[in-house]
């Protein structure tokens, strides 16, 4: 098969979900079978390095601020003039650019949408959005059951929608690692049992009903250590709350790392109180590392793990549901080794590279097919 090119199109390339499964597609896509190319639209992000490190080509656009009429024909002609196969479209601003291209440049390429379970300001982007995705695409990959679901809800029939999760190396899951090393860097000592969180400082991710629940636990559960990985415009206010909670010497905020999957194999438990997600590739991670993971029980979580199997959901917004999941890991051990070891073997089944890509080859040759 003779090789073709893949376009990606994404708004930037900064640390996010979306963009590390772009980054991630872009280091291990078989390139004699499709070549990537990444158009963003800003420049700049903790990923650009990563993707110009595995040979792939960035065109970024210089978007100077939103909805500038210039910039856009300017944008459409430039993508017009891909000399790509394929367009693979991430995000709805993205798409607004590769339609003018397809209305006002003409570009014939067939489009694949990804949806991730985004959310639309207002109704008028809501229908502008509904429009775009349901006349300009002709494939469509949803990464979870819940953002199928959602995509649908645009009027497309759902069998149309591939369900194609993000995909993630297992390698750095396997290679050796000094557990007793990477926790003492960090103060814990063995008779700390430490619990972790990645991810964003968001209201959304609700990490105050972690902080609360913490709390709770200090009366009876007083060796647990609990480390928080990720920055964000809650920041300030978890500092807060941990000092009006007397937590200081339990809790540690750890910022951006480049060592999360160490950080994961060294931990007892994660816990992911978030109230909203599409796919959560934190969640996913934290399976892969073998941990039992306390959650809450919506799309994009319970579609990585199940209830009472690979781990224990409770309910959003709910710190004394959250303490009790997490009190019952820290009392029975061997539950929490059975929950993390079928999590570990749900991930690595369901989300290795190899089976996100070979998934994501067939749509770009069915697409192209039927252009053909």
């Amino acid at each position: 098969m003779s090789r073709r090119r893949v376009a990606f199109f994404i708004n930037t390339l900064v640390r996010g979900g979306t963009e590390r499964n772009v980054t991630a597609l872009c280091t291990a896509m078989d390139k004699s079978r499709y070549e990537p190319v990444v158009w963003t639209l800003r420049p700049g992000g903790e990923n650009e390095q990563i993707v110009r490190a595995a040979g792939v080509e960035i065109h970024c656009l210089n978007r100077k601020r939103s909805y500038s009429p210039g910039f856009a024909l300017r944008a459409a002609r430039e993508i017009a003039r891909s000399d790509a196969d394929v367009f693979h479209v991430f995000l709805q601003a993205s798409m607004f650019y590769v339609t003018l291209a397809r209305i006002l440049g003409r570009a014939r390429q067939p489009v694949v949408y990804s949806e991730a379970t985004s959310t639309v300001l207002n109704p008028r982007q809501q229908r502008l959005r509904e429009w775009m995705v349901r006349t300009q695409c002709a494939g469509y990959a949803a990464n979870s059951a819940a953002s199928r679901a959602f995509l649908a809800t645009h009027g497309i029939p759902l069998e149309r929608i591939e369900l194609i999760p993000n995909g993630h190396d297992l390698r750095p899951f396997d290679r050796p690692l000094d557990r007793d090393v990477v926790r003492a860097t960090l103060g814990i000592t063995p008779e700390h049992r430490l619990a972790i969180f990645v991810g964003r400082f968001v209201d959304t991710k609700r990490v105050c009903d972690l902080l609360e629940a913490v709390a709770r636990l200090q009366a009876t559960h007083s060796p647990l250590r609990v480390i928080l990985v990720g920055d964000g415009p809650e920041r300030e206010n978890l500092e807060a709350q941990v000092l009006r909670s007397k937590l200081t010497n339990v809790v540690q905020f750890l910022g951006m790392r480049h060592d999360v999957v160490d950080l994961l194999r060294s931990a007892d438990m994660f816990v992911f109180p978030s109230e909203v997600e599409g796919l959560s590739n934190a969640v996913i991670e934290a399976a892969l590392a073998g941990l039992p993971i306390v959650g809450c029980d919506i799309g994009g979580v319970r579609d990585v793990v199940a209830n009472e199997r690979e781990a224990l959901l409770v309910s959003p917004r709910d710190p004394a549901a959250l303490a009790h999941a997490m009190s019952r890991y820290l009392d029975d051990e061997e539950l929490a080794r059975r929950h993390g070891k079928a999590a570990r073997q749900q991930a690595a089944d369901s989300y290795a590279i190899e089976n996100t890509l070979a998934r994501l080859y067939s749509l770009y040759d069915q697409v192209l097919s039927h252009r053909a």
